[in-house]
C-alpha cells in the first residue's frame, strides 16, 4: 500500500461534546480522500506520555504531525485544504506543442 500524502490524527475523548462531530468528519474525509490516512485517537486510552505536545484540549486535529485545528475544522475549509495540498503534489500535465 502506498504511503498517504496526508496523515490526519484526530484526538478526541468521550467527555467532549464537540468530539462526536470530529469523529464523523474524520470518517467522511477517510472515505472521500484515498490519499489521506485518518486516525482517530481516544486520549483516555493513551498514556499521557504519548500525547503530542500540541494536545491540550479536544478535539485536536494534527496534519502530518503539526496542529491543524483545535476544535472541529470547518468541513468545507478542510476539504479545500486537502484538495489544494494534493494538487501541489501532482506532477504537471504534459503540454501539447502549440
Amino acid at each position: 500500500m502506498p504511503s498517504a500524502a496526508i496523515a490526519l490524527q484526530v484526538y478526541v475523548t468521550d467527555a467532549c461534546a464537540a468530539c462526536a462531530r470530529s469523529r464523523e468528519l474524520a470518517r467522511e474525509i477517510a472515505r472521500e480522500f484515498r490519499q489521506v490516512h485518518v486516525t482517530v485517537l481516544e486520549i483516555s486510552t493513551l498514556p499521557v506520555q504519548e500525547w503530542p505536545e500540541s494536545l491540550f484540549a479536544t478535539p485536536t486535529w494534527l496534519w502530518n504531525g503539526q496542529r491543524y485545528c483545535l476544535g472541529t475544522p470547518d468541513p468545507r475549509a478542510l476539504r479545500q485544504d486537502i484538495t489544494d495540498y494534493l494538487s501541489r503534489l501532482q506532477p504537471p500535465r504534459p503540454q501539447s506543442p502549440g
